[in-house]
């Protein structure tokens, strides 16, 4: 099969085109780099560098796609308050643009990465299932569930191409980018960790998330075109092992070997608490399941993977702050001086 990953030379789409390859499928792996990095990108893979904002059209009816994944998107939940237009035209415009060329490139089915962020704060401690209702309470969550019903209603009006949405949530592993201070946390706090600085921690690190290693979730994306019981439909995708904030600290400082250290930081708005319920996707991916890595066996394979390699340039904020107000002072400090 021709299949078209986004964001390949990102975190999970390189593993997703890394799964697609070493199952014979031929893969063009799209990037722009801005979030990730070439030698991500798979051996074997046919490198496009683009924007999903690009016309992308000639270059997927040329290729052909059976299938195509859509993983790129500027991740980053906090920092999407202050940076909304750009939010919503990396994330929804984006995803337009290429919802659309896959269509007219005559593809068969449609992978779209959303997030656990489409269903916003939990309601009485809520544990998320794919029936919860969506209130998302970031300008990225809504990004993400805004996308998600395009999807749906484009599908059902023209009647062409099937589709499969997944939820991921809080996942690392090997490839995450741990230079970005905005956006993923196991990578924020590795980085700290190998230039023997403290882990910056909002709050009292009380909040409690279930991270969830690369393997189970880059496998079922992967794998969803080609399972009759993932056609449109949607998956919450993840671990349903939980950990506060400060667990996930002490855990790295035991998979580097080095004394807890942390920066304690004023609170700032977010979710306090956000699981899912994973029953859907253990029953259609059940084979993947099986190979699920817990958190503390996940953290020493991520550590042995970044420890092999220099800490990357950072990766700053993708677009002027278009709102400062309520920035947290870290953030705030870090983006006035550049």
């Amino acid at each position: 099969m021709n299949v078209i990953v986004t964001g390949a030379a990102g975190f999970i789409g390189s593993h997703v085109a890394k799964d697609l390859i070493q199952k014979g499928h031929t893969v063009l792996a799209l990037d722009d780099l801005s979030g990730g990095n070439e030698s991500n990108i798979p051996k074997g893979a046919i490198f496009l560098k683009a924007s999903i904002n690009d016309d992308l059209l000639n270059a997927f009816k040329n290729f052909k796609p059976d299938f195509v994944y859509h993983l790129a998107a500027y991740a980053a939940e906090g920092l999407s308050h202050h940076i909304p237009s750009f939010n919503y035209q990396n994330n929804v415009l984006g995803t337009i643009n290429v919802l659309n060329s896959a269509y007219h490139a005559g593809a068969k089915h449609f992978v779209f990465t959303s997030s656990i962020a489409a269903y916003g704060h939990p309601h009485n401690n809520e544990i998320f299932d794919e029936s919860s209702y969506c209130i998302p309470c970031d300008p990225y969550g809504t990004a993400k569930l805004a996308c998600e019903h395009h999807i749906r209603a484009f599908v059902d009006y023209f009647g062409a191409m099937k589709y499969t949405i997944f939820r991921p949530h809080n996942v690392f592993g090997p490839n995450q980018n741990i230079s970005d201070p905005y956006r993923n946390v196991v990578g924020i706090f590795m980085a700290k960790a190998m230039q023997g600085l403290p882990m910056p921690i909002f709050g009292d690190g009380s909040q409690t998330r279930s991270f969830s290693f690369i393997n189970v979730v880059a496998e079922s994306i992967a794998e969803a075109p080609f399972n009759e019981d993932a056609v449109n439909q949607t998956f919450n995708i993840g671990g349903d092992e939980s950990m506060t904030v400060k667990e996930l600290a002490e855990q790295i400082s035991e998979a580097f070997s080095i004394p807890l250290n942390i920066e304690w930081l004023s609170y700032r708005k977010e979710v306090a608490h956000a699981h899912c319920t994973h029953d859907k996707a253990k029953r259609v991916f059940s084979a993947i399941y099986n190979k699920s890595v817990s958190i503390k066996e996940g953290l020493k394979m991520m550590a042995d993977s970044v420890k092999k390699e220099p800490i990357p340039q950072i990766t700053e904020c993708p677009s002027p702050i278009e709102i400062f107000e309520l920035l947290p002072p870290s953030w705030a400090a870090r983006l006035a001086i550049n």
